[in-house]
């Protein structure tokens, strides 16, 4: 067989595998949808009952707007209760092209980063979303009345909850560009301020457009981006990779010297 005839190969059967890892995933979401509509009701009412002041009673303009937004509920219910099987997926598909070391830094990673996402959303959850409801209807006054739709409020809800899973991402997010090499912790330390920068632009995209709830998300990232900055001081770069490089030309250098012997 011809090396590019079995790269070829090599590759297509990469991509079959992505292809069903994709659709596994597709399939669990599909299946736990259900489930999911059944207890998007007694989500929002909680949501409502919880984080709504005491006799606020939130609107809808359109005749099917509750039914959306139920649908829309129901999918984040659904993607939240499938993420471990969605990053088994994702893992099943990574692992076969990894080393032995690198398949238990990458194991320890994923869990890192699923419990930074549910720290990050229980954080907007409990703290954020209060704080930033009170700020909206703060601006009431006796000529002013606070009109917030359903839409809006699940909308916020779900903002929030994805914003603050995504930026507390960044422990583990500066320790994988370390430990695998392709940043050095000394150059990470140099962008400091740049990232600080970019942190704080990136949470005034992700937040309400209120000072209050986008410091609430930059500061806490930034404190994580310098956790992430103490494990990465921990890791060293992988060297298995190199390591296995190096010694194929010895091998190969004897089998030669064999051969011409």
């Amino acid at each position: 067989m011809l090396a590019g005839q079995h790269k070829e190969g090599t590759f297509v059967e990469h991509l079959e595998d992505l292809r069903w890892a994709i659709i596994r995933a597709l399939v669990s979401v599909v299946l736990i949808y259900p489930v999911a509509y059944y207890l998007s009701d007694s989500l929002i009412i909680w949501l409502v009952t919880d984080f709504c002041p005491a006799g606020m009673k939130l609107r809808y303009f359109s005749p099917v707007e509750p039914l959306l937004v139920r649908l829309k509920m129901s999918l984040y219910l659904a993607l939240f209760i499938c993420t471990p099987y969605l990053l088994r997926q994702a893992w099943g598909f990574i692992a076969p092209g990894l080393y032995l070391r690198e398949k238990s830094a990458a194991g320890w990673l994923l869990l890192s980063a699923w419990l930074l996402a549910v720290l990050g959303c229980a954080f907007a959850m409990f703290l954020i979303f209060p704080l930033v409801m009170q700020f909206s209807l703060g601006f009431q006054t006796d000529y002013l009345e606070a009109a917030i739709g359903i839409d809006q409020f699940t909308g916020l809800f779900g903002m929030l909850m994805l914003g603050f899973a995504v930026m507390f991402q960044f422990p583990a997010g500066v320790f994988l560009l370390v430990r695998t090499g392709l940043v050095s912790l000394d150059r990470i330390k140099s962008l400091r301020a740049i990232i600080f920068v970019a942190i704080l632009i990136v949470s005034a995209i992700l937040t309400p457009p209120d000072v209050i709830s986008q410091l609430m998300m930059g500061i806490p990232t930034y404190l994580l981006f310098e956790l992430g900055l103490l494990a990465a001081a921990f890791a060293k770069p992988s060297t298995a990779v190199a390591a296995e490089q190096n010694s194929l030309p010895a091998v190969n250098d004897d089998n030669d010297n064999a051969k011409t012997s």
